[in-house]
């Protein structure tokens, strides 16, 4: 046993030390820290000069013209080039490509794959494979009609252009179908389109009459009915290279489903589209109105529980980088009904899904 002195010592050492530690904690609770300059107050940007209606029709519109039928003419474009063997095309998947190792693509489809010049200048290089159908039945002036469907798919990486310019360029994955139904005066259509890669060229964007010019990178999915029925489904995001919506936006998200006065049932809202559409600008700030939930994982609300988001009035709900806007912005009352006649919502020719591609081994 330690001597009862020692054993004192040590407990008036210990209390010393404890009152010390609390002096200094209670020293630095009142030390002042320097934080600086306030925060910036967070200017929202100025969107008074904008036509937010026909920049949000424009938008529409632009995803729309993501379609596979523009990727599809500028590569069919890009092939009428071709010049004795330049690109070389093989039948299925094209050797060393990404497709080789898939059963099915390798026996399906036609492809091109080189890296070559022809003669004139014009230079091929990478990969192509795409795959294509199409049939027709019936007599379009019979009551029961002429039925046409196709569809398509162009998979690749490869570009196509010469000195002056890139022609045809398209990295990704592009799928579309279409199925038209004529009998005498009535016609019906649908079509849709998956486009998940990049496009430029001229030959897939004209640069005088293209909604795009320069191209553009997207990952959307587009669907389209019309005739006596007018329903338009779109989603997903899109980048432009040089167009810029409103003189100001470049890039565009989207989750909507419009519903038209053809075909209306009686609990269809045709004031407003279902979901959200949102533009970003240049400077990243994002402006998103919301409508009517198309459900209730859309990444909006319930509107079950939420009657400002599911009252149909032509009315959406202005944010600006995931913040309400109740002031500046508010309550957004925008006609859109203008994309009902929008050229791009017109369907392609069933029989343009397929070219013959002995035209140009010729």
């Amino acid at each position: 046993m330690r001597p009862l002195g020692i054993r004192w010592g040590a407990l008036l050492a210990m209390a010393a030390l404890v009152s010390c530690k609390a002096d200094t904690a209670e020293e630095e609770g009142k030390r002042e820290v320097d934080l600086g300059d306030p925060a910036a107050e967070l200017v929202l940007p100025d969107y008074s000069d904008i036509d937010v209606a026909q920049a949000y029709t424009d938008a529409i519109e632009i995803v729309l013209s993501a379609r596979g039928d523009r990727v599809w003419a500028g590569h069919e474009r890009a092939l009428e080039r071709r010049f004795e063997g330049c690109p070389d095309i093989y039948v299925g998947a094209p050797e060393d490509s990404p497709l080789d190792d898939d059963d099915t693509a390798r026996q399906n489809g036609m492809s091109w794959s080189d890296f070559c010049t022809t003669s004139g200048g014009l230079y091929y290089r990478g990969y192509q494979h795409w795959v294509q159908s199409a049939d027709a039945s019936g007599d379009p002036n019979s009551s029961a009609g002429r039925s046409a469907t196709a569809s398509r798919t162009l998979q690749g990486d490869g570009v196509s252009g010469d000195s002056d310019d890139v022609r045809f360029e398209w990295s990704g994955n592009v799928s579309d179908a279409v199925t038209t139904i004529t009998a005498g005066d009535y016609f019906r259509y649908t079509w849709s389109s998956e486009t998940v890669g990049t496009a430029t060229g001229t030959d897939t964007f004209e640069p005088a009459s293209s909604v795009t010019p320069g191209g553009w990178r997207a990952d959307v999915y587009v669907s389209v009915e019309g005739g006596d029925v007018e329903r338009i489904v779109a989603r997903g995001d899109m980048y432009l290279f040089e167009r810029r919506i409103a003189d100001r936006f470049d890039s565009v998200s989207m989750n909507i489903e419009f519903i038209g006065e053809l075909g209306a049932g009686p609990d269809d809202c045709t004031l407003e589209p279902r979901g959200w559409i949102g533009m970003r600008d240049e400077n990243a700030w994002w402006l998103d109105i919301v409508f009517q939930p198309v459900g209730d994982d859309d990444g909006t609300t319930d509107g079950a529980t939420d009657p400002e988001y599911s009252e149909c009035d032509g009315c959406g709900t202005a944010y600006v980088r995931g913040v309400e806007q109740t002031i500046e912005l508010g309550e957004m009352c925008l006609d859109m009904t203008g994309i009902w006649g929008s050229d791009q919502l017109r369907p392609a020719d069933p029989e343009s899904y397929v070219f013959n591609v002995r035209d140009f081994l010729e």
